[in-house]
């Protein structure tokens, strides 16, 4: 069977407390012996769907959903050497400074935008029974699971320690459409038989607080109110904002704000049915910069936010 995956590269599963590769862009083990192990079972470039563990450590939200894929490097490495430091200060205040210290790079990442339960998709390698042994050890998915998996909806994020995305707004798409060309993954043919849950959505505004003019390479003219906006959907719209700034420097005196969240939406697709009208409205009053990004006034951006269908309860931010 032709799974979709490059050749040579497989997809195994592994249960976390969260998902924070912008801040942890490492994958540990808290045994060194395991971690060895577990680096024996892999390739360069092989890929782990990360799941969260139904243990009181992981919000109750995140537990046995899949909640994105990273891409990893076989090279043995200290969890100091590629996390944050908000990262190590998260282990610290949960007291976990001697657990996961021995880890593997991550290269890439992919959040998951659709709410999938783990067993829907590992209907076969996952054993909810097996919970730690998964949780070290894991387990390589089959021809049949990899084929479901490449269909779930994910948006590229960055990676602590590596290069910020150069599309700092990566696209929604089936995971199988989420590599470049140079190591694409063919889509997956066939209808999706497992059930899921897509997940409530939300359409945000977002508005670049600081020099938005030197942001975008423009000279500002006198009483000139324009700025830098942006138009987007995700499950999570702040969560979504600290993704978008990541790739800004600590420093830096601008970063993105999120100015008006709507209702939630019942799916991705309905949510993104409503921002395509924003898009299509977005002439009348503001200027493209291209896919999500706009300039213009906020004040115009967010009557034309709210004049969309299904606007009548939002909230701000």
């Amino acid at each position: 069977m032709t799974t979709g995956l490059p050749a040579g590269k497989r997809i195994r599963i592994r249960s976390f407390y969260g998902f924070e590769p912008e801040e942890d862009g490492y994958v540990g083990w808290s045994q060194e012996k395991a971690r060895d192990a577990y680096l024996r079972k892999l390739n360069d470039g092989d890929l782990l769907m990360i799941y969260g563990a139904s243990t009181s450590e992981t919000a109750k939200s995140l537990r046995s959903y899949i909640l994105g894929f990273v891409e990893i490097e076989t090279k043995p490495i200290r969890d100091i050497d590629k996390s944050s430091e908000l990262g190590m200060q998260r282990k610290r205040e949960n007291g976990w400074s001697d657990r996961w210290t021995y880890g593997i790079p991550i290269r890439r990442a992919w959040r998951a935008e659709e709410k999938m339960m783990i067993g829907r998709i590992a209907f076969n390698s996952y054993d909810p029974k097996a919970g730690q042994a998964l949780a070290v050890h894991g387990a390589e998915l089959d021809d049949e699971e990899i084929a479901e998996a490449l269909k779930i909806k994910v948006r590229e994020i960055n990676v602590y320690g590596e290069a910020p995305l150069a599309n700092a707004d990566a696209p929604i798409v089936p995971f199988g459409e989420a590599f470049p060309p140079s190591r694409a993954f063919p889509g997956s043919a066939g209808t999706r038989t497992s059930v899921y849950e897509d997940g409530e959505t939300y359409l945000y505004l977002a508005a670049y607080r600081g020099d938005a003019h030197a942001f975008v390479g423009r000279e500002k003219e006198t009483g000139d109110k324009s700025g830098a906006l942006k138009i987007g959907v995700s499950k999570d719209p702040h969560r979504r904002c600290s993704e978008l700034n990541a790739g800004i420097p600590p420093a830096a005196p601008g970063k993105w704000e999120i100015q008006i969240t709507s209702q939630p939406f019942p799916d991705i697709e309905s949510a993104e049915k409503v921002e395509q009208q924003f898009k299509n409205k977005s002439h009348e009053k503001l200027e493209s910069l291209g896919g999500e990004f706009f300039w213009g006034r906020a004040e115009d951006a967010e009557l034309m936010f709210c004049s969309l269908p299904g606007m009548a309860r939002f909230r701000s931010k």
